[in-house]
């Protein structure tokens, strides 16, 4: 069986962190998986669209299940019902878990504001689009848990997320 986990949401919502602390508990527990930023495909000058990042997501996930992997854990920043089912098509699993991590306009617009740097021409449109996005990604239809990020933990979210992973049978939990 395949299975993959798309964590969706804003710039600045968490996704990356989120990420980051699953990917950790996922190998202390001793589960093989596979993670990938999407946004990593995009990148350049002019940035990719997300129409043009699906085929290449499509082929590096076709790879990685050439290479024996079955548990992905996909970041994907959608901004359309489109997008999101592209993300998921390309995964071709058998069960798919689409979880939103979600936080206020101000919040992401401050997150962003933080980490990028002042000398990056495009910081500016980003904290505003983040700002846009943060109202409309957890409103696409698909979209299986949204979980808040403004005042909680991210391993309180990576709880959440293990969580939904064992109840949607994807992943094995023990208590």
């Amino acid at each position: 069986m395949v299975a993959a986990l798309v964590l969706t949401g804003a710039p600045g919502a968490g996704k990356t962190s989120a990420l980051l602390e699953l990917g950790t508990r996922l190998e202390i527990e001793g589960v093989q998986y596979g993670a990938i930023e999407s946004e990593q495909l995009t990148m350049g000058s002019p940035v990719l669209s997300n129409e043009e990042l699906i085929p290449q997501l499509a082929a590096v996930l076709r790879l990685q299940r050439e290479a024996g992997r079955r548990l992905f854990l996909i970041v994907a920043t959608i901004e359309s019902e489109a997008d999101l089912r592209g993300v998921v098509d390309a995964a071709r699993a058998d069960k798919v878990l689409v979880v939103c991590l979600r936080a206020s306009p101000d919040t992401v617009a401050a997150r962003v504001e933080s980490r990028e740097p002042n000398s990056w021409p495009g910081k500016g449109a980003l904290i505003e689009h983040a700002r846009e996005l943060a109202v409309l990604v957890p409103q696409i239809d698909g979209i299986d848990l949204v979980i808040d990020t403004d005042a909680q933990s991210r391993d309180g979210v990576v709880e959440q997320i293990l969580d939904a992973l064992a109840a949607h049978t994807l992943l094995p939990r023990t208590p």
